[in-house]
């Protein structure tokens, strides 16, 4: 489910966009309300084997921001919320810069925070392109997984190109039999060839 990005739900969280005088808005607890409903409905028919994520705008520059997002993460984990998305902004329409400028990595932070202070896995988005930069994250401990999206319209072999660069992958066991035939029959038979989407990565590319 996504309450951010200045959907449905973030409208209810964000006091910018949530001027109700109910039970639904005023406090930050009543703004956070139909959120928590939500996760209640959904939860009650996903099943329990599946997890369950959510996104936040963790910060939407609009009066909804970490200490926020960390208190409603605290309150859907034991709602059985299994994975919090964490991306930012939607509220003003510009992206937004507290972590840090537009760059790779730049909403890495976020992921950081919803984990260490909510005590919740966290997915980190944002500008996340090279396989090491993905893999050093993860092992840094600063998120629990990586969401790709436009990278993956750019490149859709990003899978198979990531777990060539790191080796986790030598015989093209992640594509169809056929289509793993030639490519390890290339990669034994010509060693000077260089895949065109090689590069190092972040450090040396």
């Amino acid at each position: 489910m996504r309450p951010a990005h200045g959907y449905l739900i973030h409208q209810f969280l964000s006091p910018f966009s949530n001027v109700r005088n109910d039970e639904y808005g005023g406090s930050e607890l009543n703004r956070m309300r139909f959120a928590i409903e939500v996760v209640e409905s959904v939860r009650a028919h996903w099943p329990a084997s599946k997890p369950l994520f959510v996104r936040f705008s963790v910060e939407d520059d609009a009066g909804w921001g970490p200490e926020q997002s960390v208190a409603l993460a605290k309150i859907l984990k034991p709602k059985g919320v299994d994975v919090i998305d964490c991306s930012s902004g939607g509220m003003r329409g510009s992206p937004v810069v507290s972590a840090g400028p537009v760059t790779y990595g730049y909403q890495v932070p976020y992921a950081e925070r919803l984990r260490k202070d909510a005590d919740i896995m966290s997915m980190a988005v944002g500008l996340i392109v090279h396989a090491d930069q993905a893999e050093q994250i993860l092992q840094e401990g600063r998120a629990d997984l990586i969401a790709l999206a436009r990278e993956l319209l750019y490149n859709p072999n990003w899978p198979m190109d990531a777990a060539q660069k790191l080796g986790v992958d030598r015989q093209f066991g992640s594509v169809p039999p056929a289509q793993a035939y030639w490519l390890a029959k290339r990669a034994q038979s010509v060693k000077s060839v260089v895949p065109s989407t090689y590069m190092k990565g972040l450090s040396n590319g």
